[in-house]
């Protein structure tokens, strides 16, 4: 019994063993594929790229989970700079199924619906990483989004929440509040923040003249 299971347990092994071997030539075969994609990418021969990094994909490895997701990364943005955007959006989507709170792909998915001439689904999506993430960064491009559109109500609302934050997001934030005003027509709106803004920062040159600028409004 005891030779039996001795038997069984060198075979497992030397199984692991081959299985790791395929594996591990595998996981270089699926490097040396990405290292040429990337060099296609390096010089916008997009086409090509998407080609190496396709096949770098379907190269199944154990240990290149890391990979796959850099290698899906640089596969979307080929995709985006050749114009086909739903491909694009489509790996951007299952990036944020497995990184539901990860900053870069709500911030390159959204770049693909401005693309896409989508900028309400852009907003949504903006709005669903602030929320899960409070990165200031969404609540600009919020902003600025929303100042396209000339829906000041709403740029201003995001605005606000900036302005609660701390330090220089704060400061960003308030200075953004005077431009909308200003873009709105709202001058005294404007020129009443702007107050408010040098007093708080009375060494910033931007709010100095953006109050001088203001009071030949009211």
């Amino acid at each position: 019994m005891r030779k039996i299971i001795r038997i069984v347990i060198i075979a497992l092994l030397v199984v692991l063993i081959i299985l790791g071997g395929f594996q591990w030539k595998n996981y270089h075969e699926k490097s040396q594929i990405r290292e040429n994609a990337l060099l296609y990418f390096k010089e916008k021969d997009y086409e090509k790229a998407v080609s190496y990094l396709e096949k770098g994909l379907k190269q199944i490895s154990v240990f290149g989970d890391d990979m796959d997701e850099d290698m899906s990364c640089y596969l979307a943005e080929s995709y985006y700079q050749l114009g086909d955007y739903e491909k694009s959006l489509k790996i951007y989507d299952e990036l944020l199924d497995k990184h539901p709170e990860e900053q870069k792909y709500f911030m390159l998915k959204a770049e693909n619906l401005i693309a896409m001439d989508n900028m309400e689904d852009a907003i949504k999506l903006y709005e669903e990483g602030w929320d899960k993430t409070k990165n200031s960064i969404f609540l600009r491009e919020i902003c600025d989004c929303y100042l396209e559109k000339k829906k000041y109500k709403k740029a201003l609302k995001y605005a606000k929440q900036g302005v609660n934050l701390e330090g220089e997001e704060s400061r960003e934030f308030l200075f953004k509040e005077i431009v909308i005003y200003e873009k709105s027509n709202d001058y005294q709106s404007a020129y009443d923040t702007a107050l408010e803004y040098n007093k708080r920062y009375p060494e910033d040159e931007k709010g100095q003249k953006e109050l001088k600028f203001l009071e030949t409004r009211i």
